[in-house]
């Protein structure tokens, strides 16, 4: 007998009768008030069972089955579907592994950058390091560029020759804000 099956909740009713109306329970005497308090106990167990189960579904770690794809779904939309026969744990892997990539920020971006293509170069025209003044274009190894106050939001990145197009806009994507224009330059062979 487990904690909330039909047995226990039966045995709990019956503690609660009043004692001396029925014969003890260590007699086996009453095969039709157990069976009554079975009928009686029945919808409790189930009702006991399915809220253990949705107490499981309720956190990523310990859900099963669809709840995994609809928790996938409120966090990614349509951007990680479970593959063609993937386990339950794996996919649980793959969507916490989701949480921790780094987005919506420069530093993410240059990061996810890098692990692409080697030596792009991003501009900000509104970030002060990235830009220059008038009779200085260079400090140090880097080059600078002049700024502009007027464009907000707006970055520039520069790839090396041979670096693949879709994969870098697929990136880039993936990785930056909503509201944010990048626009990607790549020269010719």
């Amino acid at each position: 007998m487990a904690v909330g099956d039909q047995d226990d909740i039966a045995a709990r009713i019956r503690a609660v009768l009043p004692a001396g109306w029925f014969p003890d329970v260590s007699e086996n005497a009453t095969p039709v008030l157990d069976g009554l308090l079975a009928g009686l106990a029945w919808p409790w167990a189930m009702f006991f069972r399915l809220l253990s189960y949705a107490k499981l579904q309720s956190r990523l770690q310990t859900s099963t089955g669809n709840f995994i794809d609809m928790a996938a779904s409120d966090y990614f939309g349509d951007g990680l579907p479970r593959f063609s026969g993937e386990a339950d744990s794996a996919y649980i892997a793959r969507i916490q592994n989701e949480f921790l990539v780094k987005r919506n920020t420069r530093a993410a971006l240059e990061y996810q950058m890098s692990l692409v293509v080697a030596d792009a170069l991003i501009f900000e025209p509104w970030r002060a390091p990235d830009c220059t003044c008038t009779g200085r274009d260079s400090y140090g190894s880097t080059q600078l560029r002049y700024g502009s106050r007027t464009a907000p939001g707006t970055v520039f990145v520069e790839c090396p020759i041979g670096t693949n197009r879709d994969n870098i806009s697929k990136l880039i994507t993936e990785t930056k804000s909503e509201g944010i224009d990048v626009f990607v330059s790549i020269p010719n062979n």
